[in-house]
């Protein structure tokens, strides 16, 4: 019996080191473009990944490409912290431990603070959108429960997280991730409703 006709084959799912080198390679790809921008050269992913240059080369031909695949890394992590946030109970812890992750991710990622439809394609606008569409809920529901401060709109958030992200450096002193946090503490404190604020419709 003869085999299926090669034009008739399924493709052959990535062999599993080929799917470790991808893997490595867009994990280095986005520790680069944190530390360096979207500028960061091939050459210094190839190393941070431990893979030829060429490995790079050839996962991300385009660095459109892989500026896409690094901004569609980091906002579907975002995104799917604040849809497990949706799902708490508790509005107030859940939105303190969503807005840690978008504060630490946005002080590591300083593209997330361009403008990101003209750095992604399609992709890239939805997962924007959906992620924006997330804090939006997260914000409302904690409104509504009288929980965090009334006269914050949803797109505050995502200015207050980038105003609580700790810099690298600030006048030549380093920052650290348990001074990103207290930072993020501080500001929480200031975005939370008084205790005596009573909830929407009761008296």
């Amino acid at each position: 019996m003869t085999g299926m006709p090669s034009a008739q084959r399924p493709p052959r799912p990535p062999r599993a080191d080929a799917r470790r080198n991808a893997a490595r390679v867009l994990a280095a790809a986005r520790q680069a473009v944190a530390a360096h921008g979207f500028d960061v050269s091939y050459h210094e992913i190839a190393r941070l990944a431990g893979v030829g240059v060429g490995t790079v080369y050839r996962r991300f031909p385009e660095r459109a490409q892989l500026l896409e695949a690094v901004l569609l890394d980091v906002l579907g992590e975002l995104a799917d912290s604040a849809e497990q946030a949706l799902g708490e109970d508790e509005s107030w812890p859940a939105f303190t431990r969503f807005f840690t992750a978008l504060a630490l991710r946005t002080g590591e990622n300083a593209g997330l603070s361009d403008s990101l439809d003209d750095r992604g394609g399609p992709q890239v606008a939805a997962a924007r959108r959906t992620l924006l569409d997330r804090v939006r809920r997260l914000t409302e529901r904690a409104q509504r429960d009288g929980v965090l401060r009334a006269d914050l709109s949803w797109r505050d958030i995502p200015f207050l997280a980038r105003a609580a992200a700790a810099g690298a450096c600030v006048l030549d002193l380093p920052a650290d991730r348990l001074q990103a946090e207290r930072c993020v503490t501080v500001v929480l404190d200031g975005m939370r409703a008084p205790a005596s604020t009573p909830l929407p419709g009761r008296v």
